[in-house]
This record gives structure tokens, C-alpha cells and sequence, in this order.
């Protein structure tokens, strides 16, 4: 289809699609007045769109999305000419491959609750259209698909994929937004049930690498250092060394642990990579494990070696969030709660 039969297509779906005309056709002014969803702001980028034929495929969808979605209550929609500048000053991917921690700064940037792109490409004499929906404070993921014999009409394909799009929207759009206690530093919390029990020693030892594209390379510990800041922010004496330290400090639990980050790919002049932390907490009076966990964490910057070790530190505070709320439920409360640590009265 040429771009002129496209944006007719377009046009045509929008003045008929089936959501705009239940709308329309609710005159009824005895229905009851619902409480009105919040309202999603909703950044809609250009597709990746593997067509030669029309090498515009892409940017032409996201546009069509964005005539469509506007028709539609409860979604804000970005202006597409400021955000494409300003993701353009940014150097971040404007097509369909972008990816969660992306999806993250783009929201930063724009304001933007709700990130949708996607992909459109031939396979097996059909054409496929996937959009995928992201939540960029929540890197939550919804998917959507359309699909159609490859001379079938793409504008039908499109209002078809619109209409889905906007369906799903309305029905996870919530779902994929941070709630307010999601958003909330569990910290505070865990410092305050920590506080008045007497807290043990705890070693710290979590061996680190990166994984450049030729070689392996020892890194500063990020991973190490913030779960070793988070435990000594919330109470606890931290030692560092080996099992000799550990032993001469007095020190009850150990964390051990190996972690590693890794190039993901270059996006312009942007460094992706990822990291994955692996720990377990042991009691060495008892030898038993009382905790372990794996996170996995990405990060993007200018320089590989800050990106990977964002990457770490990220995924290392997740593991020692962990760790403290499991220390709340196994370190026995001070027998006199209405004293501190300190024996002042609280």
C-alpha cells in the first residue's frame, strides 16, 4: 500500500473504529457517572518496520497510533516532534528497539508513564505487526499482535493493532504503572524494625567481574559495596576480608557471593550492560543458610566499565533489601521495645 492509501486507512479507521463509535453513540443521560481512571501519559515511538518497500513503515505507524489513541479517553499522549528531539539530545534508540532500562529514561525524560514501539516484519508469506506496551517506572512488559496474509491491507492491519493497543492499554495500563507503595524506599521501614535489637557482625565477600567483549576483568566491587553500605546504614558492624577476618572479628553471618556484568550492546555512542548477582547469607554458628537470592540488573552509559557497575550496584541493592528483611524476621527483638540500642528512652 502506498502512503497515501495508508494515511486514508488511517483516517477511515479512526472516524469508525468500534471504541470511538460505542462512545459516540452513548447519549443516554440517565447512565450513571463512573469515577473517571486516572490518566496515562503515554509516549508512543516510531516501529521498527523491516519493509523496503516502504521504509517509512515505521515512523508512519507511530504516528497513526498516536490519531488514534488521542481519540481515546484516559491516555495523555507525548507530542511525538519534542519528544523525538529531545530523545534525539539524549542519543537513546527511537524505534522498536529499545529496551527496558531505555524504556526507564525515556520516561525520565518525557514524563511519560506508559512507553509503546514495536516491530513490524514478513514471515512465512504473512505480515506481522507486535507492539509491546512498557511500563518505564516498572519495566513491566504487555504484548500485543496482529497478523496478516502480506498483501493484506496495512492500514486494516493497523486499525486492527490500534484498537488492540488501546483495549490493553485500558485493561493493564494500571497494572503496569508504579503504585504508590511501590515506589516507596523500603528502607526507612527496615531500619526502624531493626532498630533496638542487638544486631551481630556480619562478613561481607562477594567476588566481582566484567565481561568486555575480549577479555574478563576484576572491577571494583560495586555489588559488595552496596550491600556493605545498606547493612551498615541499617545498624549492622560489617567486616571485609576472608574466613580468617571473619573468625577473628566475631563475626555471626557472612555474606558470600559472586557477581559478573557483561556488555549488552552500543546503542550510538550509549554502553548497555548487563549484571547478575548471586549470594547467600550463612549463620557460621550454625553453618545453615538462612538466605539466599539472584538478581539480574541493567544499566546504560557513556563508558562501559560505569555502566556495568550501575548495573551491579543495582542488583546489589536489591539482594541487601532482601537481606534486611530477613534479618527482621530471625534477629529476636530487644526484650525492652520502648528503649533504643543505646538504652535512651524512645
Amino acid at each position: 500500500m502506498n502512503r497515501i492509501a495508508l494515511v486514508a486507512a488511517i483516517i477511515l479507521g479512526i472516524q469508525f473504529c468500534p471504541l470511538t463509535a460505542l462512545r459516540a453513540g452513548d447519549t443516554n443521560p440517565a447512565t450513571e457517572t463512573k469515577p473517571q481512571a486516572p490518566t496515562l501519559t503515554v509516549a508512543i515511538l516510531d516501529f521498527e518496520a523491516s519493509t523496503p518497500a516502504n521504509p517509512d513503515l515505521g515512523k508512519e505507524i507511530g504516528e497513526a497510533l498516536t490519531a488514534v489513541l488521542s481519540g481515546e479517553d484516559g491516555f495523555r499522549l507525548v507530542d511525538r516532534a519534542s519528544m523525538a528531539k529531545t530523545l534525539s539530545e539524549n542519543q537513546l534508540n527511537l524505534t522498536g528497539l529499545v529496551n527496558p532500562d531505555e524504556a526507564t529514561k525515556i520516561g525520565k525524560l518525557t514524563g511519560a508513564k506508559i512507553l509503546v514501539t514495536g516491530r513490524v516484519f514478513p514471515l512465512d508469506k504473512q505480515l506481522f505487526f507486535t507492539a509491546k506496551i512498557i511500563g518505564t517506572e516498572t519495566s513491566r512488559v504487555e504484548g500485543v499482535l496482529v497478523k496478516g496474509e502480506q498483501d493484506a491491507s496495512v492500514g486494516d492491519l493497523l486499525i486492527k493493532l490500534s484498537e488492540k493497543v488501546a483495549a490493553r492499554l485500558k485493561e493493564s495500563g494500571p497494572k503496569l504503572v508504579a503504585q504508590d507503595d511501590a515506589m516507596k524506599d523500603p528502607l526507612p521501614a527496615l531500619k526502624q524494625a531493626l532498630a533496638g535489637r542487638q544486631l551481630p557482625k556480619i562478613g561481607v565477600h562477594i567476588a566481582e567481574r566484567h565481561v568486555t567483549q575480549q577479555v574478563a576483568a576484576r572491577i571494583d566491587p560495586a555489588a559488595e559495596t552496596e550491600v556493605m553500605m545498606i547493612l551498615r546504614d541499617a545498624g549492622f558492624t560489617v567486616v571485609t576480608g576472608d574466613d580468617k577476618d571473619f573468625a577473628a572479628a566475631g563475626v555471626r553471618y557472612v555474606v558470600e557471593g559472586e557477581a559478573f556484568s557483561e556488555f549488552g550492546a552500543q546503542i550510538a555512542n550509549l554502553v548497555n550492560c548487563i549484571a547478575r548477582v548471586e549470594i547467600k547469607v550463612i549463620d557460621r554458628q550454625t553453618n545453615q543458610v538462612i538466605f539466599s537470592g539472584r538478581e539480574t540488573s541493567r544499566a546504560i552509559d557513556l563508558a562501559e566499565n560505569i555502566a556495568g557497575k550501575t548495573a551491579l550496584q543495582k542488583s546489589g541493592r536489591t539482594l541487601a533489601i532482601q537481606i534486611l528483611q530477613t534479618f527482621v524476621q530471625t534477629i529476636p527483638k530487644a526484650a525492652d521495645a520502648t528503649t533504643d540500642a543505646g538504652g535512651k528512652a524512645r
